[in-house]
Parts: C-alpha cells; structure tokens; sequence
C-alpha cells in the first residue's frame, strides 16, 4: 500500500485549526482578568506577632494608610489588610510596609479577612458590569492565588463571616460562599430562577438592610413589598437536599419603616442580637439590644442607651466570647452567645476589643480600659490620633500588641 500524501487542502485545514486556537487562546487571555492583574509576592513570610501577657501602659502611632474597601479592621495574626482604589495589600503591623501587593484595573468593593487561622485568606471583592460580584481569595501569608468567582452582585456589598460561610450582602440581594468559594445560597434579587419557590418567602421584591451568618444560618433585616414594617428573617446559609433555601423564620418585627431600620449587629449558632432605636413604634420607645433565638423567635429586649439609629460607619466587634457596638451615646457589650448586654460605657468613640481579661474602649482621650467581664474602668491609655479632625467611629482590633484602628477610610496602627 503506497503512503499516505499531504495534499495541499490538508495542509490548508491544519493551519487553520492552530490559528483558531491561538485565536481563541488569546482571546480568553485577553478578556480575562490575568491580563490586567499584577500580584507581587512577598519576599518573606510575615512572622505571627505575639500578644502581650498585659494591656500596654501606652499606645504611640506606627502608621496610617487609606483603606476604603474595609469598614473595619480586616487583620491576621500577621498582617493587617488593606484595600483602596484597584489594589489590595498585606502590611506588616509594625511597619506599614506592603508584604505582598494585589492590583487590578476595576475598583475594588470590599476586603475581608476570613478563616483565620487556619487558613488565613484575603477576600476581595471587585467592581464589573455586573456589580461587586468579581472575587478572588488571597492566602493573607504567602500572596498566592487560592481561587476566584464571579457572579452577579449590587454596586455595593459588604463582606462579613463567623470563621465559616462568607456573606456577601448589598441592597437587592446577598450570596454566601464556602472556603472553595463555591456559592451556598443566593437570596432576594435573582434575575435567573432555574427554580422558582412559590408560595415561600424568597426576598424578591425585598430591600435588605443588613444581615449576619453564623453556623449554617443567616440572619437579615429586609423591608419586603407590601410589609408595614422591617423583618427579620432566618434563612440556610446553604441549599438542604432539595436544592432550596432552608427558610427557619421571618417575621415583621417594627411597626413602621418610617425611620431606620433595626441593625443585625451580633449572631452566634443560638440567638441573634439586634439594635433597635425604638422610633418605628407608634409610641416611640427606648433604644433597645433585642435578642432573638436562631429561627427568629424574639426572646426580650434590652434597653441600651443609644439614638434612633446607630451612627453611619458604627460596626460591632466580636472576640473572646464578647461583641461590643458603639450606639452612638455609649458602647455596649453583649455577651457572644445569647447576645443579651452584659455592661455599657458612656463617653466612648467605638465599640472595644477584648485583651484576655481586660476590654480597651476607644474614647476621645485614648482608650478606656475595662474589666471584661464587669465594665468597671481599671485604667486609661492616652494616644495622640493622626488626623484628630476626623470624627467617624473608631473600630479597633488586636494584632500582636498593636491596635488597629479604623475610622472611616483610614487605618491606622498604635503600639507601645
């Protein structure tokens, strides 16, 4: 049998079949986002910073960087994160120095530090055509790539997580997401339902005013069409056996939506705790921590002292078995499981975060130091903040034996 010949036409074929896919290959280069991303690695692994065995005598300003993408402190037991315009930064606690840098041509919406410290990420969530829905997790040591996803989102989202599901929540609708990044559940606004769930409250037609997770569970504030009040509603943070979202409760919990909306500031596998400024009442009533249990059940209501909303830029603090809210009049402190006030401080400029048996409050002075467990004032630390002109809360968090501050767009980090 003679051997097979290349025609022409063959060769004609082949060479058409590598351009397209050198085509194609470059076309997905070109409109992904490798092509516009630049991640610069550390040299070094950053080192844990150890706490101290007492609260410092003094506290003095390290260094300051912009950070509009985190409404609080996002730390490791490492580095501190920071993110501003398209680039998102590990720096060292004590320098301010960038460990490793993460850029990209889009604005960056929101930075979270999750699942620390088991495996500490930076999660960043990124602006597109389809809102802040373009997110890629960072390992917050190393500076290497764990993953990314991307879906449909709200031009404005916050990120928060319990150390298990991330929640993503902005104004129409909100995702929750596992360490692989894969999605657990989308609520509310969904422009595709492969299956709608009739007859179920779904939060179509929904506002969503805030909203924690904790365990497999997520608590939201929403205000849903035709609803004479807010609600609260008690949702699966992942879809059961039959692909649906585990509804645990939903109630309408103020009478009027005339003025703010109630706040989720606290959440824990049993109860949920919620702040109340008390004026959607027809009789309007004291500020109040209300405490539900976790399929949305209320449980009592705290009086606290407080306005009829938390101040804008108020976040609360969780940490050694405490979360603490500034309420605009004084902090209170919550214990972490039942969420019922434990203690509140007056005079304060943020909620506090817990040192061992000790709470450092920040008040316009420096920061009050507290028994933990009682409230009673033990001491005082003064510091002299950057930028004093700036009137926002102070969040601060712990890392090694400096606090971390951050006030509006700016965080800033204090040590002895």
């Amino acid at each position: 049998m003679p051997p097979l010949r290349r025609r022409p036409v063959d060769l004609v074929v082949t060479a058409l079949i590598v351009v397209a896919v050198v085509v194609a290959a470059v076309g997905i280069w070109y409109f992904s986002s490798a092509r516009r991303t630049t991640l610069t690695p550390p040299t070094a692994s950053p080192a844990a910073q150890p706490y101290p065995a007492q609260v410092p005598a003094r506290l003095v300003h390290r260094w300051t960087a912009p950070s509009t993408a985190t409404r609080s402190p996002q730390v490791t037991d490492s580095v501190v994160l920071t993110g501003d315009g398209g680039v998102v930064q590990a720096r060292d606690p004590r320098t301010g120095q960038a460990i490793w840098r993460y850029e990209r041509k889009i604005p960056v919406c929101a930075v979270l530090s999750a699942w620390s410290p088991t495996t500490p990420t930076a999660l960043a969530a990124y602006a597109n055509s389809r809102g802040c829905g373009e997110v890629t997790a960072i390992d917050a040591h190393r500076g290497t790539r764990r993953g990314t996803r991307s879906s449909d989102a709200d031009k404005t989202v916050t990120l928060t997580s319990d150390g298990g599901y991330v929640l993503s929540i902005g104004p129409t609708r909100l995702e929750t997401w596992g360490s692989n990044l894969v999605r657990g559940i989308e609520y509310g606004r969904i422009d595709a339902r492969v299956k709608p769930d009739l007859g179920r409250h779904d939060g179509h037609g929904c506002r969503l005013k805030s909203g924690m997770t904790a365990g497999d569970r997520v608590a939201i504030i929403e205000h849903c069409d035709g609803d004479p009040g807010y609600r609260l509603t008690v949702i699966g943070a992942v879809l059961d056996k039959d692909e649906k979202i585990p509804s645990y409760g939903s109630t309408v919990i103020t009478s009027g939506t005339a003025f703010a909306p109630p706040v989720v500031v606290g959440m824990s596998d049993s109860a949920i705790g919620v702040y109340d400024g008390g004026a959607n009442t027809p009789e309007p009533t004291a500020a109040a921590i209300r405490t539900f249990d976790s399929d949305g059940a209320e449980t009592g209501r705290h009086p606290v002292p407080g306005g009829a909303e938390l101040p804008a830029g108020s976040e609360s603090v969780a940490g050694e078995g405490l979360v603490s809210v500034w309420t605009g009049a004084a902090t209170a402190v919550l214990d972490a499981i039942s969420m019922v006030p434990r203690f509140t401080v007056a005079g304060t400029s943020g909620p506090g975060v817990a040192l061992g048996e000790s709470m450092l409050i920040p008040d316009p002075e420096g920061y009050l130091v507290v028994d933990a467990a009682t409230g009673r004032r033990t001491g005082q630390i003064p510091v002299s903040r950057e930028n004093p002109e700036v009137r926002d809360p102070i969040i601060p968090a712990a890392i090694g034996d400096g606090i971390v501050e951050q006030r509006g767009t700016l965080v800033s980090v204090y040590g002895p």
